[in-house]
Formats: C-alpha cells, sequence, structure tokens
C-alpha cells in the first residue's frame, strides 16, 4: 500500500473514531504513530485490523491514550464550581433525590475531586447524598484518577486552607486527596459516543460537566456530544462548559443561567431530548486536545509559544509568564502587588480582564474591558475579549459587534475573524461564514504569539487551523 493513501487512511479513522481532523499537510505526529504501529504486519494488515476493532479492543485503546493529552488541575474555573456546589447541588438535594454529578472527558480526575471537595465544604450539600462519576476514553487517565496521586503541579490553584484540610502530603512530595472526599467519587473508562442504553438513560444524572471537551471536536461529533448529554440530564438539570463553549448551533434544549459571575447551562423542561445521531454512534470522542505536530515543527502547541509582553511596566513579564502556564491565580496576585502606575497600564488591564474571563468571571472581566474602551485608547484585542463576554451573555448580536471592531482596528487579527465566521455559520448565513473562516485560515499562519496566548484557549496555532478546517465542513451544512 501506498504510504500517502495509508496515511489518508489512518486519519480517517482518527477523524471518523476520535471526532479530530488533521489539518492538512500536518500531523506527522500521526505520520510517526502509524510507522511504529505497522512495523511489525504491514500498513495494509494494519489498517484492516484497526478497522474492524471494537470500542474495547486494545490497540483501539492504546490509540486513544496515545492521541489524547488531558490538561487539567484542581480548582479549573473556581467561580464556576462555587456556583455549581452553592446553588445547583442544594436545590437538586432539597427536591429530595441524591445528587448525581457526571464529569464527562475527567482526564486524571482533578475535576471530580474539586467537586467532592467544594461539596463537603459547604453546609447547604449533604455529602452522603453526592455522588459523582468520571468517563474518560484514555485508560492512563483512567488509572491515574482511580489512584489519585499527585504533583505539586495539579494544586496550584488549590487555596491553601483546602490543601490543608482534604489532601495528605506524601512522601515524595506527592499530594493524595483524603479518603472522606475519595468515597463516592468512582471512575469508569467510557466513550462519549458510544451507546450504552442504562448508563446514558433519560435523567440519569442532575449535573454535568463537560468542560474544555468539545473545544476538541468537529461540529458533528459535538452535535452527538450535546445530543447524548442533554438526553442523560434530568429536566432542569445543569451543564457546565469550558469558558469557551456553547451548546448554542447545536441544541435548542438549554439556556443560560448566571449565579454571581460564572454561568451554566439548565435544560428546558417538557422537551423531548433530541436523538443522537445515528451516523456517529460508536465513534470515540477524545477527553482533551489532540497535538498534532507540523512538518519540521514549525508550528508548536500554545505551551511553547511565548508572549510577547510590552517592554513597560518591567514587572509584567511574570504576570504574562505565570498566564503562559496557566497559573491564573498566581498571575493575578503579581498584577496586585505592581505599583499603581503599573497595575493602571493598558496591557496591565487587559491581563487582569482576560484573567477574570479564565476565571469564570465574565462581568467583571467585561467590566474591566469596557474601562479601557472608555479611555478612548482600547486596541483590538480589548474589543475581542468584550465580544467572547458577550457570547457568555448569550448575545451573539453584541458579540458580532465587538469582533466587527476588532478585526476593523486590526485587520489582521485572525481570531477575531474565525470567531466572526463561527457567529455566521450558526446563524445560517454561509457565505459571510465561508469568507470569515477562509481569510481566518490565512491569517492564522501568522497571528500574533501573544494574541494566540490570551485567546487560544488552550489551543495552539495548528490546533486553531484545524477549527477553520471543521467549520468551514460545517458551513456544508448551511443552507
Amino acid at each position: 500500500m501506498e504510504w500517502p493513501k495509508a496515511v489518508n487512511r489512518f486519519a480517517t479513522f482518527v477523524e471518523r473514531r476520535l471526532g479530530l481532523a488533521p489539518v492538512p499537510n500536518g500531523g506527522r505526529e500521526l505520520e510517526a504513530l502509524l510507522a511504529e504501529k505497522s512495523a511489525r504486519s504491514g500498513l495494509a494488515a494494519y489498517l484492516e485490523k484497526l478497522e474492524a476493532a471494537g470500542s474495547q479492543d486494545v490497540e483501539l485503546r492504546t490509540l486513544a491514550e496515545r492521541l489524547t493529552v488531558g490538561e487539567t488541575y484542581f480548582f479549573r474555573h473556581m467561580a464556576q464550581l462555587q456556583a455549581l456546589v452553592a446553588e445547583v447541588l442544594p436545590r437538586v438535594q432539597r427536591e429530595g433525590r441524591p445528587a448525581r454529578v457526571l464529569c464527562a472527558g475527567c482526564s486524571s480526575g482533578e475535576e471530580a475531586y474539586s467537586v467532592a471537595i467544594l461539596g463537603r465544604e459547604n453546609p447547604h450539600v449533604e455529602p452522603e447524598r453526592l455522588f459523582i462519576t468520571g468517563v474518560d476514553v484514555n485508560p492512563r487517565a483512567i488509572e491515574r484518577a482511580r489512584k489519585a496521586r499527585y504533583a505539586a503541579w495539579s494544586l496550584r490553584s488549590c487555596p491553601e486552607a483546602l490543601r490543608e484540610r482534604w489532601f495528605h502530603v506524601l512522601p515524595n512530595g506527592d499530594f493524595e486527596p483524603k479518603p472522606s472526599a475519595r468515597e463516592r467519587v468512582h471512575f469508569e473508562e467510557r466513550n462519549l459516543l458510544e451507546e450504552d442504553p442504562a448508563f446514558w438513560a433519560p435523567g440519569s444524572f442532575d449535573v454535568i460537566l463537560c468542560r474544555n471537551v468539545t473545544l476538541y471536536f468537529t461540529p458533528e461529533v459535538t452535535r452527538a456530544v450535546i445530543a447524548r448529554l442533554e438526553r442523560a440530564l434530568t429536566p432542569g438539570g445543569a451543564l457546565l462548559l469550558g469558558p469557551s463553549e456553547t451548546p448554542r448551533g447545536f441544541s435548542d434544549a438549554f439556556e443560560v443561567l448566571q449565579v454571581g459571575e460564572a454561568f451554566y447551562h439548565r435544560r428546558k423542561t417538557g422537551l423531548t431530548p433530541a436523538p443522537v445521531p445515528r451516523s456517529l454512534e460508536g465513534a470515540l470522542p477524545p477527553a482533551a486536545a489532540l497535538r498534532w505536530s507540523s512538518p519540521g515543527g514549525a508550528v508548536p502547541a500554545l505551551s511553547s509559544w511565548k508572549p510577547e509582553p510590552p517592554r513597560e511596566p518591567l514587572g509584567m513579564e511574570q504576570a504574562w509568564r505565570l498566564l503562559d502556564e496557566e497559573r491564573y491565580t498566581e498571575a493575578q496576585a503579581w498584577l496586585e502587588q505592581l505599583p499603581e502606575p503599573d497595575r493602571e497600564q493598558s496591557s496591565a488591564r487587559l491581563l487582569r480582564a482576560v484573567l477574570h474571563f479564565q476565571g469564570g468571571h465574565f462581568p467583571e472581566a467585561e467590566r474591566v474591558g469596557e474601562s479601557l474602551v472608555a479611555t478612548g485608547r482600547a486596541e483590538a484585542a480589548v474589543y475581542y475579549l468584550l465580544g467572547l463576554c458577550r457570547e457568555q451573555a448569550g448575545d451573539e448580536g453584541g458579540a458580532r459587534n465587538r469582533y466587527a471592531r476588532a478585526v476593523h482596528l486590526e485587520p489582521t487579527f485572525a481570531l477575531g475573524h474565525l470567531r466572526l465566521g463561527i457567529l455566521a455559520r450558526r446563524a445560517q448565513e454561509a457565505t459571510p461564514a465561508r469568507v470569515a473562516l477562509r481569510l481566518a485560515l490565512t491569517l492564522l499562519a501568522h497571528e500574533q504569539p501573544l494574541h494566540l496566548t490570551l485567546f487560544g484557549g488552550g489551543f495552539g496555532r495548528h490546533g486553531l487551523m484545524q477549527v477553520c478546517q471543521q467549520e468551514l465542513r460545517a458551513c456544508a451544512e448551511v443552507p
């Protein structure tokens, strides 16, 4: 079998079963994996065996392990978790039933244990009636979740008081949640798109967290995942997505609710759940980002990009570094200790707004952004951030206005064109969507590293190009 045909066949399999599509001319990592796995049996025999594999086949599970990379830590997006514990869980239990929580795409378990700990911290939650299930396609991640041994890096956003109350320090310096935080948490290896009538039965869960998971799916897979989660939720059940995710365009079954500075989606009552698209049943979605490498390694993942901080104030360099490492709490603390003149610099205020957004404090992020607009010197990045805030508030018209302002001020702002294209596609405006997305795809090769650091949402340059490709394919469905 010719090598290019084998690679394309392998890539098609990965897209169909993992929900991801590599960017054309990329995928060196995928090629290397195919060469490694087919070395003994040959390309044709290996691919035939793989395509016949069931969901529990050892080889398929190995690929899922190799091609998914989970990035998580304790108490990520704390404001949203606090809203869940303060508002949603007590309401469920007041209705006379246990609170059943699903962490979909749980990776190594930090999110599930975070919910358990915060539930025990809140006097309005009855911990003996709180049951948490974590599922992930990556068998190694599930093994780590069950072992519950974590390096200090996983607790980088954990308040010191919670660390002292809920974790044992092991002799090697790692941390382990105490037994009381683990007793009603269990984990399963499971594919989000694989049918299991018992597990996904209607009304199986009161709360589903699926945060920073659908970001990496094709639109078809996202639609199938949202349909399955909707069906499994109780009427009035809560769906918690990541800051840059929304069910809009995939389901009309949810309404947006705000608790403090956090948002979540509540399944409307009186609706019949949407059917899971049959053409996608059995597809194998990932738990987190697939890091495609580019030819020659020219396009690294987000974590390897270094922002280009402004020269003044000098103390901002440390804040940019902490942001790049997703150490948001520490970056916020660093900003607050800067001298007053430095804190009021536009770059520092923009970073403060971004940190509020990353922490789930959307109204505060918008307030800081609007204060920069009021100075009359707001740059394109400020309007882009305001567009993200408007999307979180469910105001897609306002979001489009702000993204349009961003690309007017900076015509080469690729991310602004990308969001405009996505919103146009959701609004069934096929031609404007295609124009914006094609422009974004062209411009992303030269997008400023600083923009990727501030607004990449976990994607590197190449991952965002993949999103563009997926959105362009989705435009074919728009009349």
